[in-house]
Order: C-alpha cells, then structure tokens, then sequence
C-alpha cells in the first residue's frame, strides 16, 4: 500500500525503496514510479487498469479522490451497486446488509455515467446560476445607481428651497440631510450585505464547476459515478438558495422618498422640512434556466395554489386519423412527441420494439432508437428524450444517437400505461396500476409521491404548468387532477359533467397557459387556465 501521502511507489515502498510516484492505480489505491509503471502496464493482473498521472490526479476533488474501489468492510473490491440504500457493495456485502436489495452490476451503470445526461444537466445548472447571480449583481449595482440619482435630485430640492427662505431653514435643512444619508447608508449596507451573501454563493459555484470538470476529466468510472451524486447534492443545496432568493426582500426595488411639508409657505410654523421613507417595488430581473425559455418567470413572483386555478373551455374538436403514409410507418405505436417543428418522436409497441424520429415534413425516418420492450409517455426535453419502458423504467436517451438509454428510475414489474414528463429539473411520473403519481429528480432520487384511490385511479397522462402544478389523468373516474408543487394537496378540475369520457392524454403548453385533454370516447378540448 503507499504511503500515506501518496509521494513514493507503493511497490517500492513494499520492498523498503524510496522512489517518488509519477502515476496513480485507483484499482490498487497506491502510487506507482516510473520504472514499475512499465510492469504495472504489462503485467496480466494490472494491464487493464487506469492509471493517471500524478498531476492530473492531484487534480481531482479530495471528495472524489476519497472515493475507493474496495469495500473498507471486508476489503473486497466493489462490484455491485445497491439503489435502494444508495451503496457500493462487495460480494459480502450482499450477503450481509443486502440480501433482499435490488442491486444493479456497477460494470453496467458506471461505464454509462461519464457520458450520461447527468454532468451535462449539472454543468448548465450552475451555468445558468452564476448567470442569475451575474444579473442580480449587475441589477442591484443599478438599484445603488438610482437611489444615488434620487438623493441628489432631493438635494437639489432641497437647495433651491433653502435658497428662497430665510435663515431660519438652515437648522430644518442639517436634519433633513441628516436623516437623508442615514436612510441611503441603511439602504447601501442592506443592499452591499445582500450581494457579499450572493458572491458567497457564486465562489461556491465555481468551486463546483471546476470540481466537476475535473471529475469528469480525471476521475475513474466509480468516482465519476460516485461523486456525481455528491455534486447533485451540493447543487441542490445551491438550487435552493436561489430559490430561496424569491422569498428574500432582498430583490426589491428600493427607493427614497421625500414628502415636502404642504405647510412651508408658512415658515414660521414649520416643524421640519419632510420625512424621509424607503419604498420597494416588485424586481425586474429575471431568474432564467434553460429548461423553462418559454417560461421566464419574474421573481419575487406569487404563485397560484391549486384553489385559485380555473379552467375556460376554449374549444372541442375531433382528432383526425392523419395521413396513410404516416399511419403505415407508425403502425401499432403508441405515444408521440415533439421534438422540432419539423420532427417527432413515435413509440412502436410491437416486435422489434423501438422508437422512431421522424422528420414529419418529408415523411423520412431521421433515427431509431432500440428498446427492449414497450414503451409509454415520452416527452422530450433538450433532444432527451424521456419515456417509460416495460420491466426497465424511466430511460433517457439522445435524440441523435442510436446508443443505450441510460435507466434513471428502475422499474418494479411489467406495468403498461405509465406515463412521464419533465419540468424544471424535476421529472414526473404516473403509474396507472397503483394510481400514484411521483415526482423525482432527474437522477432518479424521490421527490414526493401522491396516492388517493379516491380521486386518482388508473392515471394515465401527466403535464405541468409553469408553477409547478401537475395536471393528472385519473381515466376510470373520468376526471382530471390538479397536485400541488409539493404533492400534498389535490383538487379534482373536471370532471364527467364538462365531457370527460375516459380521457388519456393531457398536455399544457406553457406559452400561452392552454390545456389540452384528449379522450378515447368523444373530443378532444383546450382550456384556458387562469
């Protein structure tokens, strides 16, 4: 083993030589020199091992770094991965704390990991944050500009006054501007508070982007696929501080205010010159991600609660079979989505099962993707495409490329009739067997998970709208469901009486804030939803 330091050859080390370490074997946890680096690369036991240099793996997170092949326990080397307790395990782990565990062959989940959505997802969430933190900079260093403005034009006020009275001003004019610079100096010092707390945030970021980067250049396939999850956690440590920054008073507009007393024209009876008073107004920056363009929100923004949504029946209309050509290609498939205007993703649920890209405009197959089973509720977010596959789960796989989808959330059985979307960072997913409706992450941690035979039996169809609602199908009760953000509350929308027959399919466009429900008996309708 190397020393503790990992500055000499572990097998030189062994044989009582003092030999500096030009390379690192995570495999065998030790430093290896120049010399034995040749028959660690030759040899039949290490030849296939990744080694790094010395410098490259100085590199890495400590955290990652830290990250070991074998099992302290029992020190067996790791070759299991259990999800269910979110664990590396050995052969005697599985024997001891594992038995009942569903466990997947790390050979199978780390090999995907360096090349999966998941760094790419983190990567462009803090680069999407340190753009919000570089306008909340840049909107408060405005702010300061305007209340400077301000003040100097209630000084120049204050000036032409004083110059047409007498004498008598000079002591009311001293304890205006007085109270004037304290409440700009109470103004600055909140604001300057407010944006060292920002920065705070910002160095951390940074900190995490260049720990990622160098993960994802220099770490192995465990500690990539490891450590991944440790910055997912971290990021969504700093996910919730901007989020929090929504509810801060913070982000609002200040200003100063100086009322004149109407009673100046008679001097003499004048107590004071006016009062000084601070006033907000909402902010006007905008917090952006790249999952939600079409969605900007303003913060601080108020959200709808479920109660206050209402639904305006814009129109029905009868959904038409579509064209011979198309219906021949995609005979027996099943779900659709929008990839482009010009392409669409189809399901095919009959032997060999797969998904097509079709380019709608000149009826030509761009892709195929191969899946094992039958597939429901895709949705595209980013040419991802996210669905739910027979006996696999929830996958994710690239728009342009035929390779394995990557499995975020494992399934439990042969259920059909799931279906799935997605919405900022968060995925949804409706199992029709259980009528449940569960909210995760996009690593396939559990958010929330809603149940109530009540009002949700045999959900089908899912969308969220731009505060985060979830509208659910719940087919054998003819009506559609709005969820709460957290999962914790519901509220039954339509019902049989405004038309729904077993309806299946539901979609929102956030755009323009229109719901759409389709039914397998009778029109489809779009709401207007308030």
């Amino acid at each position: 083993m190397a020393s503790a330091s990992g500055s000499f050859c572990g097998v030189c080390e062994a044989q009582d030589v003092v030999k500096k370490t030009a390379f690192w074997c995570p495999e065998c946890n030790e430093g290896i020199c120049t010399s034995c680096e040749k028959h660690h690369r030759s040899s039949r036991g290490t030849k296939h091992h990744e080694i790094t240099s010395m410098n490259d793996y100085k590199q890495l997170p400590p955290i990652i770094a830290s990250i070991n092949q074998y099992c302290p326990e029992h020190d067996k080397k790791y070759q299991l991965y259990c999800s269910q307790h979110e664990q590396l395990c050995c052969p005697l782990c599985i024997t001891t704390n594992h038995k009942k565990c569903d466990l997947l062959a790390i050979d199978e989940i780390v090999k995907i990991s360096r090349n999966s959505a998941l760094f790419e997802i983190m990567e462009q969430n803090l680069k999407e944050m340190k753009n919000n933190i570089d306008r909340i900079v840049e909107d408060r260093r405005q702010n300061l500009e305007i209340i400077k403005q301000q003040r100097q034009g209630f000084q120049t006020d204050l000036k032409e006054m004083r110059a047409k009275i007498n004498i008598h001003l000079d002591k009311l004019e001293q304890e205006i501007q007085q109270d004037l610079q304290a409440a700009e100096q109470k103004v600055m010092s909140q604001i300057n508070r407010f944006v060292q707390k920002v920065s705070v945030h910002q160095i951390t970021i940074d900190e995490l982007q260049n720990n990622i980067a160098a993960t994802k250049r220099f770490a192995t396939d465990i500690q990539t696929f490891f450590g991944g999850k440790m910055f997912e956690a971290q990021i969504q440590e700093e996910e919730k501080f901007m989020t929090s920054l929504i509810e801060d008073s913070g982000l609002q507009q200040i200003h100063l205010q100086c009322k004149l007393d109407n009673k100046m024209s008679d001097i003499l009876s004048v107590t004071k010159i006016g009062e000084i008073s601070v006033t907000t107004n909402p902010s006007t920056i905008s917090m952006t991600t790249d999952r939600e363009k079409q969605a900007q929100n303003r913060i601080p923004t108020i959200s709808k609660t479920i109660n206050d949504i209402s639904l305006t029946l814009l129109k029905q209309f009868e959904i038409s079979k579509g064209k011979k050509e198309l219906q021949s290609r995609a005979a027996l498939s099943c779900h659709v989505t929008c990839i482009d205007e010009n392409t669409v993703a189809v399901t095919h649920n009959e032997e060999p099962y797969h998904i097509e890209i079709i380019n709608i405009v000149n009826k030509k197959i761009v892709n195929q993707i191969k899946t094992s089973n039958q597939c429901y509720g895709i949705t595209n977010e980013n040419e991802r495409l996210i669905y739910y596959e027979v006996g696999r789960g929830i996958q994710i796989a690239d728009v342009k490329s035929e390779s394995t989808a990557t499995t975020v959330v494992k399934a439990d059985g042969k259920h059909k009739w799931n279906y799935v979307t997605t919405s900022k960072g968060k995925i949804y997913h409706t199992k029709s067997e259980s009528g449940t409706v569960t909210c995760y992450t996009v690593t396939g941690h559990t958010v929330w998970e809603y149940t109530d035979e009540s009002i949700l039996k045999s959900v089908h169809g899912v969308a969220v709208d731009n505060d985060s609602n979830v509208y659910v199908v719940s087919n054998r009760n003819d009506s559609i469901v709005v969820l709460s953000p957290d999962g914790k509350q519901a509220r039954r929308l339509l019902a049989k009486e405004n038309g729904i027959q077993h309806p299946y399919g539901i979609y929102f466009d956030k755009g323009r804030n229109i719901l759409m429900v389709t039914n397998l008996f009778g029109p489809a309708s779009l709401y207007e939803v308030k």
